[in-house]
């Protein structure tokens, strides 16, 4: 729906003001998230309405869907669910102890407290897009420093000077041809829209 549902929530205290492709969430000083626009891709949060009411310090989005990192450490999802609103899999990993959210057009990635990953999202067929890091989970266990995105893919820069990647492969998400050259050393890393 329009803001006009909304405008006595967004009349005053908003502090930051994000956007999925069709939605908008607005982050209060008082810690409480309004949201509007296309309510299937974000903008309607009556779902989790009772978590987003406290404690939220940031907002992330995806194409289609939100990721609301909260205080205490643990993460709130809405929104479309192919695109991470769903994050009930990984539900227990991001409840506590999560540092930092990263976000592609379809997936997340929550970078925690002890530099390790978890990572939700992506589309019903399980192609590569980033939210199932499975095959690389054994490296991202720890070491994690930060984490870049592309439309579909993951890297993380680790403690080390090394780099992990996953995702859609053409995206990015693998790096074989270059992998030696990524084991050390690497101190940045940038990325177009479609690969790093």
């Amino acid at each position: 729906g329009d803001s006009s549902s909304v405008s006595s929530e967004l009349s005053s205290g908003v502090i930051q003001i994000y956007s999925s492709r069709h939605a908008f969430a607005a982050l209060k000083d008082d810690g409480s998230v309004v949201t509007w626009g296309d309510g299937s891709w974000g903008g309607d949060s009556s779902s989790v309405i009772d978590q987003l009411s406290s404690g939220v310090t940031q907002i992330f989005s995806s194409d289609r869907a939100f990721a609301a990192l909260k205080d205490d450490g643990s993460v709130v999802t809405w929104g479309k669910q192919f695109y991470g609103a769903d994050s009930s899999s990984v539900a227990e990993e991001i409840s506590s102890g999560v540092n930092q959210i990263f976000s592609n057009d379809r997936a997340f990635a929550a970078l925690k407290n002890d530099g390790s990953v978890v990572t939700w999202g992506g589309s019903e067929m399980g192609s590569g897009d980033g939210g199932d890091s499975s095959a690389v989970s054994n490296q991202l266990t720890s070491g994690v420093v930060y984490i870049y995105s592309t439309n579909e893919a993951f890297a993380a820069l680790k403690d080390d000077g090394s780099v992990v990647t996953w995702g859609d492969d053409d995206e990015g998400g693998v790096s074989s041809s270059v992998s030696s050259d990524l084991s050390s050393g690497v101190n940045q890393i940038f990325s177009t829209t479609e690969a790093f």
